[in-house]
């Protein structure tokens, strides 16, 4: 009779301190979240999973966030998981793809610690980085579950006592994520583990979590008046909070103008006519764009990018939501 070792996927969450002989066998590869928002607005996030599978149970997928309790993140996100090699394993059974998350049942309790999940995920990793922050802001674990239990074999032994081992499976767990109104910084946290283990700091059988800074502030940089032509004076207000040019004493505006059928003009280094001035921690720099880029008074200019700089140069601060490049700044229409 063949002999079958089987071994079953495993989520969890975080314990804020382990003994040394306790091994996971689940990880995050990426999470790729925004590190800045607009209040109010919808981010997109992905976490990708790894399991290595080394457990003798089956359940669901809990995954779990920890977020500010104003933003309601059961109420207003939506999740789902895509698995992507589940299919190669023992049991062949299909990808999950697109699987919405649900939120936990409020009745549901973690069956380690005996209390709600969300409790349960607090106590067990608390706070994480947010707890070093000089302004606290009131943050919960948000619960989701899947549908789909889910059931992974590492290895097999065959009847000639040969083993069929089985390669780790991925999955991706898709976010949106909805802001709040107000400004304020703070760590999202990130979980994961399985409904029928729970949360166990002495026999882990979790993921650890992974904390990352998300800053939610007005637009980074924003035109006065929002209305205007390249041939007018208008200024640039640049909001430093949560960028890299938070603590700068200097900040100087940067950019190119493309000009005259794609000639391009830039401005690159720091000096007393890209200066911005301070006021009440903003920076502004009120313009005629053919002045600031040295153009003759018959140039076109066809478009105009920016983007800040501290007085050395050494740090800038571009466009990261549209691919790193400088910030776009569109006339309006005549």
């Amino acid at each position: 009779m063949k002999r079958i070792t089987k071994h079953k996927l495993l989520f969890g969450a975080l314990a804020a301190a382990l003994p040394l002989f306790v091994v996971s066998c689940l990880y995050f590869d990426n999470i790729s979240q925004p590190e800045r928002a607009l209040p109010g607005s919808e981010i997109e996030i992905t976490a990708q999973l790894r399991v290595e599978p080394g457990t003798n149970d089956k359940g669901r997928l809990v995954f779990a966030m920890l977020v500010p309790k104003a933003w309601n993140a059961a109420e207003t996100a939506s999740l789902s998981v895509t698995t992507k090699d589940y299919s190669q394993n023992k049991n062949g059974d299909p990808e999950v793809v697109n699987e919405p998350l649900e939120p936990m049942p409020a009745g549901e309790k973690d069956p380690k610690t005996g209390k709600p999940w969300s409790e349960a995920f607090m106590q067990v990793m608390g706070l994480g980085d947010n707890a070093g922050l000089p302004e606290q802001t009131e943050m919960e674990w948000v619960v989701w579950r899947s549908s789909t239990a889910f059931e992974i074999w590492d290895k097999i032994t065959n009847p000639d006592n040969t083993e069929t081992k089985f390669n780790p499976v991925h999955a991706d767990v898709n976010i949106r994520l909805k802001t709040g109104s107000e400004p304020l910084t703070c760590y999202l946290g990130y979980s994961y583990g399985y409904d029928s283990y729970g949360l166990s700091v002495d026999e882990k059988r979790h993921a650890d979590a992974q904390f990352k800074l998300l800053t939610v502030s007005d637009r980074v940089f924003s035109t006065t008046p929002s209305v205007f032509r390249y041939g007018d004076v208008f200024g640039i207000t640049f909001s430093p909070s949560g960028t890299a040019l938070e603590d700068a004493p200097e900040i100087y505006l940067c950019g190119t103008a493309v000009h005259d059928g794609g000639q391009r003009t830039e401005i690159k280094t720091a000096g007393d006519k890209n200066r911005m001035t301070p006021v009440e921690g903003r920076f502004e720099k009120f313009f005629w764009p053919k002045d600031l880029f040295g153009l003759p008074n018959d140039a076109v200019i066809e478009e105009l990018h920016f983007h800040f700089i501290n007085a050395d140069g050494s740090i800038a601060v571009m466009d990261d939501e549209n691919g790193g490049g400088e910030f776009f700044v569109e006339q309006s229409a005549e």
